[in-house]
């Protein structure tokens, strides 16, 4: 059995969805970073943290603007 669905307030639904919106956008810029990184190769020294901190933004940055469009696909619908 899955958890009761109750009909809240439209503050708590959009509270919901603004959740539900901001856990997709996290998913895509996760999976567009392992992305990144994979296609570097494995890199050692102050330099490969650089880019691992560039690759993280670049992939949020990316993630935002959803161009993959995962984030849409996790977003429930009405």
């Amino acid at each position: 059995m899955g958890i009761p669905i109750t009909r809240a307030g439209p503050a708590v639904l959009s509270a919901d969805q603004a959740a539900l919106k901001q856990a997709g956008q996290e998913f895509e810029a996760l999976l567009l970073e392992k992305l990144l990184q994979s296609s570097r190769g494995s890199q050692i020294g102050p330099a490969a943290d650089w880019r691992a901190m560039a690759d993280r933004q670049l992939a949020r940055d990316l993630a935002g603007a959803s161009p993959l469009g995962v984030a849409k696909l996790l977003e429930p619908k009405p």
